[in-house]
């Protein structure tokens, strides 16, 4: 078992909280946003590539990043350069982000690529995957990042850190929590098949899925085998109440998978073919923590809205994941006071409605399609009409 980092003080980095998808309100206000924007030298500069204007400092993107950009190829010169570009993009240089990623003059993306990969030190992959958090923040990123040329190669990148088990597997975790945010990307996610991934032997041929599919190495399914991998670390991180790497894992893989159900179609596919229901009524029924601890983004509040999302999905998807055990963790959440308690009694009572018109159907059914019965006058009859067959003849 791995413990936890997440409070990682060896780097400085934003991943300290919830690495939310909505960044801090701006340091000056709306209306210094709009005067930088009004200001010449954000578009007028000469010999200036996207320029930014903040507290009077012009920023030639081209001549800042670029040499960063070919440090990462050195060993040694890495992780300095890891750093510099993370120290760029962190919350404090919120306004860097998109002209880092969106730059028609260099690909970040691609350079960093190297560094997420198994063969990195683990330090230099962490620090990239804490840089690729914070770049994965603002919505026109992540239309570059998920809807352009360096979908294929991130997305692979990250799910190879799933299937390899990795250490940073909770950041890259986190990367793709971000992601998911972008809402026409959401169904593709699910089901993005990525290529010429090697999985590890062991793993797969160890896990059995709870469907049937010929997809077993879609993002959906990754993703649901690491979490399946990682659960019996979680339990004993709830029995010592300790931070592990795996918890923090699960964490943000749920959190993942509340944001990509909350589409119809991707609800009713992982309601009905995933474990994930199962999985999220555990942790809910293991969990332990006090009441104040089931923040935005926490394991527990994830795992109750992703079931809320599952139920709204139709019939079908609350037939699909309804059971004892997830009745009985959502009997012990009803318990609770707040909204927590609310939503747990609302999965309840829909789960009820549908499972007593479903009986209620049943029971119609049983009724239209048996024979009408035939009364003992009926019976008489035929034996008296045989009867005076027989003696006539």
């Amino acid at each position: 078992m791995m413990k936890g980092d997440d409070d990682l003080t060896d780097l400085t980095d934003d991943f300290s909280g919830s690495p939310n998808s909505q960044d801090a309100p701006p340091k000056n206000g709306l209306f210094r946003q709009l005067l930088q924007a009004m200001n010449p030298a954000s578009c007028l500069a000469p010999g200036c590539t996207n320029p930014l204007v903040d507290d009077d400092e012009v920023i030639d993107y081209d001549a800042t990043v670029i040499p960063m950009l070919k440090e990462l190829k050195s060993e040694k010169k890495r992780t300095l350069a890891l750093q510099k570009l993370f120290k760029l993009t962190d919350k404090e240089s919120q306004q860097h982000r998109v002209p880092v990623v969106c730059s028609k003059s260099f690909n970040i993306i691609e350079a960093l690529l190297p560094c997420l990969a198994p063969e990195a030190s683990g330090n230099d992959r962490r620090q990239a995957l804490l840089l690729l958090n914070n770049l994965c923040i603002p919505p026109e990123n992540k239309k570059e990042l998920l809807l352009g040329e360096s979908r294929d190669p991130l997305l692979n990148s990250i799910l190879l850190i799933f299937v390899k088990r990795l250490a940073e597997a909770h950041i890259a975790a986190a990367c793709l929590y971000n992601l998911s945010f972008l809402e026409e990307a959401k169904i593709m996610l699910l089901s993005y098949q990525p290529e010429n991934l090697n999985r590890i032997t062991s793993a797969k041929s160890s896990y059995s899925f709870h469907s049937p599919t010929t997809q077993q190495n879609s993002l959906l399914r990754i993703v649901e085998e690491m979490v399946v991998y990682f659960t019996p670390y979680m339990s004993k991180s709830y029995q010592k109440k300790i931070s592990t790497v795996e918890a923090a894992t699960i964490r943000w893989a749920m959190a993942l998978m509340r944001n990509l159900v909350t589409v119809h179609d991707n609800a009713a596919i992982v309601a009905s073919t995933t474990k994930f229901p199962t999985l999220a009524a555990q942790y809910l029924q293991e969990s332990e923590r006090s009441l104040e601890l089931w923040s935005i983004d926490s394991l527990e509040d994830s795992s109750l809205l992703f079931l809320l999302m599952l139920i709204q999905a139709g019939d079908e998807s609350c037939k699909a994941i309804d059971n004892q055990e997830l009745r009985t963790a959502l009997k012990k959440v009803g318990t609770m006071p707040g909204i927590h308690g609310v939503r747990a009694g609302v999965i309840l009572e829909r789960l009820n409605e549908v499972s007593e018109d479903v009986q209620l159907r049943s029971e119609h059914l049983m009724e239209v399609e048996a024979p009408a019965p035939v009364s003992q006058e009926s019976h008489d009859l035929e034996d008296m009409d045989w009867r005076s067959g027989l003696a006539s003849f």
